[in-house]
Formats: structure tokens, C-alpha cells, sequence
């Protein structure tokens, strides 16, 4: 039976998005003034034909991924309201929550202090999983995904909006990525959650090959003298070169506080 309620949740939140907001957008699609994503681009940016985008915006019942889902919700911006309707009424029960293990169960105030308050650059703090602990508002302005609680390497490496916004995905950005996570695998054998990420990984066909591939490089953290490009929300087609810088808390060795400045 067809879902009248998702059909109209979805136009209504594809016809109030701004293109602009979507990190790399107009770089694919061209310059845009008025409100409004069709669902040929929602399908694009979700790595799907038009024709499976088509079936749940309809409301038709069908094996849909959590993947693609959540893919729509980012792209569209569901609200909480908005996202609850359309998961429940698509997989018959209400989302997980975002899977976030604190490094020994909690993370100390003043280092969460330290991220949420900095004023000068976006600071995000995560695992050895790369799970997201904590960050500052500033880094929404690169990274709008992250207030749903991805964990980096799937984001990045996965997620077909991923590589609309990161610029030469493959080689700035997914081999040192994947070479960082292949020494965590190493490390961390035993990590169950780590593997969880490993195996999200590999099911994606492109990550998979690069996983194996005779160019990656040796690598455990992002090298601050090497820049990477991308596409910022509101920023039409321009591209950015930033920084990344790997810090680690001594409290906190297992962690990793990335700090993004301009390059």
C-alpha cells in the first residue's frame, strides 16, 4: 500500500531545499537562484537511478537501505518530525539512533569545553573508530553531515555526496583515508565496532578496490602540509584548499582532535 504521507513530506522538503546549502551542488548541476532540488538531482546526489528515487517518494513499499535513507535525509534536511514519518512508515519502525562509543564511556568536560568552544577554526574530536565525540558549529560550515552523527570514514568513503564535495576524491582524499584505516584494522583487531566501520567500508564497490590498490599510501594521520579540496554549502562552484591537523589529547591517546583551517 502507497504512503500518501511520505509522498507529501518529500516534495515538500525538496521543494524548500536550497541548492546552495548542498556542499558541491552547483559544481555538478550549475548555478541555481530559485528554491527547490528536483528528484533527478536527490537521486544523483543519493547515488541512485531516478526511478528507485521515485518509488519511495511515491510511497510504494520496497526494500530500501538504510543507507540510501539516510542519504535522503541529508539531502532534503529532513527535520527529526519529518525523518521519523518517512523511516517509520518505509521500514515499519522507528530509526536507531547514531552509533557513538565515548572513549572509556565519557568524555571529560573541559576537553569537550575545549571543542564545542573554540572560536578560531572548526574542531571536531573523534575516536580511533572515527566515530564523532564532539565538535564546534563552525565545522557544520564544511562538514553539514556531521550533526547526524556519521562516523568520518563512511561518510567520506561511501556516501555518494561525498565525493560531489570532495574534489579529486580518490587520491586527496580516499587512499590516505583508507590507508589510515587499514593500520587501525591492524591495531585494533578486536574492535568490534572498528570492524563494523571496516565492513561498511568494503561493501562499497569503489572502496573496496582502492583497498587492495598497489598506489596507497603510507599514511596514519591527515599530513597538515598537504592540502585538500572541496565545495562548501553556499559557496556555489568554488573551490576551497584546507588543512587538516591531527592533534591528539594525551588524556585521550586513542583519540584524534582535527583541527580545518584554510589553506
Amino acid at each position: 500500500m502507497q504512503s500518501p504521507l511520505v509522498t507529501r513530506t518529500l516534495k515538500r522538503a525538496r521543494a524548500r531545499r536550497n541548492p546552495s546549502d548542498i556542499a558541491g551542488f552547483e559544481a555538478v548541476f550549475g548555478c541555481r537562484s530559485r528554491l527547490g532540488v528536483t528528484q533527478a538531482e536527490t537521486a544523483h546526489l543519493a547515488g541512485v537511478s531516478r526511478r528507485w528515487y521515485n518509488a519511495l517518494e511515491a510511497g510504494r513499499p520496497a526494500n530500501y537501505s538504510d543507507a540510501f535513507l539516510y542519504s535522503v535525509r541529508r539531502i532534503l534536511d529532513l527535520n527529526a518530525e519529518e525523518w521519523d514519518i518517512v523511516y517509520r512508515l518505509t521500514r515499519g519502525h522507528s530509526p536507531a539512533a547514531a552509533p557513538v562509543v565515548l572513549p572509556d564511556g565519557s568524555l571529560p568536560d573541559p576537553i569537550r569545553t575545549l571543542v564545542e568552544q573554540s572560536a578560531t577554526w572548526a574542531v571536531y574530536l573523534s575516536d580511533h573508530r572515527w566515530d564523532i565525540l564532539s565538535y564546534n558549529p563552525m565545522t557544520l560550515e564544511y562538514f553539514p553531515w556531521m550533526k547526524y552523527g556519521l562516523n568520518v570514514m563512511e561518510w567520506a568513503l561511501t556516501w555518494p555526496e561525498a565525493r560531489a564535495q570532495l574534489i579529486n576524491w580518490q587520491d586527496e582524499w580516499a587512499l590516505p583515508m583508507i590507508a589510515q584505516l587499514r593500520v587501525h584494522a591492524e591495531q585494533w583487531r578486536h574492535d568490534e565496532r572498528l570492524s563494523a566501520v571496516i565492513e561498511i567500508v568494503r561493501a562499497n564497490p569503489e572502496a573496496r578496490r582502492l583497498w587492495d590498490s598497489p598506489s596507497l599510501p603510507a599514511i596514519t594521520h591527515p599530513v597538515s602540509g598537504q592540502p585538500r579540496r572541496l565545495y562548501l554549502p553556499r559557496q556555489g562552484g568554488r573551490e576551497f584548499a584546507i588543512r587538516l591537523i591531527a592533534l591528539t589529547p594525551m588524556e585521550l591517546p586513542s583519540c584524534r582532535m582535527m583541527v580545518i583551517i584554510p589553506a
